[in-house]
């Protein structure tokens, strides 16, 4: 069992990962129930960035959103989270996202179906929850999750899109396929009349090869790696602007 405060760090690290591929904003949230008590969950507070929350930063509320430790408020749409853990014990893990590309499926009235490879966890198809409101109160959540169902993801119309997978890491990896499906399938419809989607026999075929523990860690892998070196360059840059600065000034002395 992962020990609390590292559970906390890949949430954080997750959070700003979603973030910096544009899945979420100023706004979107990702939990997971808490080791050894499946009644709590960590997510991240209402008023800190998403692209610099950090393990310390997250809370932990009960499945009513209830605050039962941390400082900071949860987000207002905790309730999208709390309903479904609820709903599915098989979950432990819910990301709510505002991914681009698949919102507009949602505008359009046009089903996401599988087309490409790691497309094929959404092979039981992804609802729509019709409703643009924020899911603020227990009664949204509720519908939110009855509209999910037993599925991997849903569209919320006009808004965004509910995730949910086995862990932090694999709810992540889920983010990432769904809207890397989106815009496939978006390409495609751009480029011709026909979008040939994956049959059930390709689908099953296609998830048992790749929904596997070393592909879900590589994903994950590459994207913090792409962090750490987008921070290098950060820091390099810094670097630089100091150097050039002390150059500057030791030329006008």
């Amino acid at each position: 069992m992962q020990d609390l405060d590292s559970l906390k760090a890949d949430l954080a690290t997750a959070i700003r990962l979603l973030t910096a591929e544009g899945l979420m904003d100023f706004n979107g949230h990702l939990s997971v129930r808490t080791p050894g008590d499946p009644n709590k969950i960590l997510i991240n507070p209402r008023s800190v960035s998403r692209t610099s929350v950090t393990g310390g930063d997250i809370v932990t509320t009960d499945l009513r959103g209830a605050l039962v430790d941390g400082k900071l408020d949860p987000p207002s749409e905790t309730p999208i989270h709390t309903a479904i853990y609820r709903l599915r014990p098989d979950v432990v893990s819910v990301a709510h996202i505002h991914p681009a590309i698949a919102t507009a499926f949602s505008i359009a009235e046009t089903p996401i179906v599988p087309v490409f490879t790691l497309g094929c966890l959404f092979g039981d198809g992804v609802p729509v929850f019709d409703k643009p409101d924020l899911v603020r109160t227990d009664a949204l959540g509720d519908e939110l999750a009855e509209v999910l169902g037993a599925r991997r993801a849903a569209l919320m119309r006009g808004h965004g899109a509910v995730v949910v997978g086995e862990g932090v890491v694999e709810c992540f990896n889920a983010c990432i396929w769904l809207e890397e499906n989106a815009k496939k399938q978006l390409t495609a419809r751009q480029l011709g009349n026909v979008v040939h989607a994956f049959s059930p026999d390709e689908i099953a075929r296609v998830k048992n090869d790749l929904w596997r523990p070393e592909v879900i860690r590589k994903t994950w892998d590459y994207y913090t790696a792409k962090e750490r070196t987008g921070d290098a360059r950060v820091d390099r840059a810094k670097t630089r602007g100091k150097s050039a600065s002390a150059r500057a000034a030791r030329t006008r002395k």
